[in-house]
């Protein structure tokens, strides 16, 4: 019962360092100064804001993200949390 409690404690320690090692550290230097949450029709420079339902495909809207600034300048706010990987539910 021992050996297996100790192997149990092991894979979990193992397990965990896995899952934590996969995350990634946001490494732009671009600080977001608007409300994420916010739904805009027009950028303050008047062009049209796009959305990622403007899209067909999340390689589409990063393309797109990437081509306008990528993530040192978001003003679409595709971006939401930060992570440099857009409209993640496409």
């Amino acid at each position: 019962m021992k050996t297996v409690l100790t192997w149990g404690v092991v894979g979990a320690i193992f397990l965990g360092g896995y899952y934590l090692s996969g995350d990634e550290q946001n490494t732009s230097s671009y600080i977001r100064k608007d409300n994420p949450s916010q739904t805009r029709s027009f950028l303050s420079t008047g062009e049209v804001d796009k959305d990622c339902s403007d899209f067909d495909s999340q390689l589409e809207a990063q393309e797109f993200f990437e081509k306008n600034g990528g993530p040192d300048s978001d003003p679409h706010n595709l971006d939401r949390d930060g992570d440099s990987e857009v409209c993640e539910s496409l």
